[in-house]
């Protein structure tokens, strides 16, 4: 499986796909576990798989919602399976997740991680390295070269 859906794919579509390769006795296992309870950990995964999950596929609000047919529709989606009998993709196209959010929801979120780390830059644009410090604190010139060691001058790299 593709190492970025590794991260995503919640385990019960995880272990359908896994079963595809396997015996019939494995798939009725596999596809069984969708009716199943399942605990609050899977039901966290299924969230964030929702989040992801690319907008053109159907993802229901629970597992439980889904049946065989559509769990294989959704690893059909994500291109994780395809062929007659169906069978696992050897080699997926990457994954590419896009989350989209509003400023407000991006500007909380950066509040809320710096909250949680203490020490932590509150914005991306305050975890940027101090040019001045990594040169030792020197003023340079335009067209010095560059402190950094690249032999360009200044103003073609770190001073652009």
């Amino acid at each position: 499986m593709d190492a970025g859906w590794n991260q995503w794919l919640p385990r019960l579509l995880g272990d359908i796909l896994d079963a595809l390769d396997g015996s019939e006795a494995r798939r009725r296992k596999a596809f069984a576990a969708l009716t199943a309870p399942l605990d609050p950990l899977a039901l966290l995964e299924w969230e964030r798989f929702r989040l992801v999950a690319p907008s053109r596929l159907d993802v229901p609000a629970v597992p439980s919602e889904l049946d065989g047919e559509q769990a294989v529709a959704l690893l059909e989606g994500l291109g994780l399976a395809a062929g007659d009998p169906l069978r696992r993709v050897l080699h997926p196209d990457p994954v590419e997740t896009v989350l989209t959010l509003e400023h407000e929801d991006v500007r909380e979120l950066e509040r809320l991680r710096a909250a949680i780390e203490p020490g932590a830059p509150a914005t991306p644009v305050d975890a940027l390295p101090d040019l001045g410090a990594q040169f030792g604190g020197a003023k340079v010139g335009r067209n010095d070269p560059c402190p950094c060691g690249s032999g360009r001058k200044f103003k073609k790299c770190h001073g652009a």
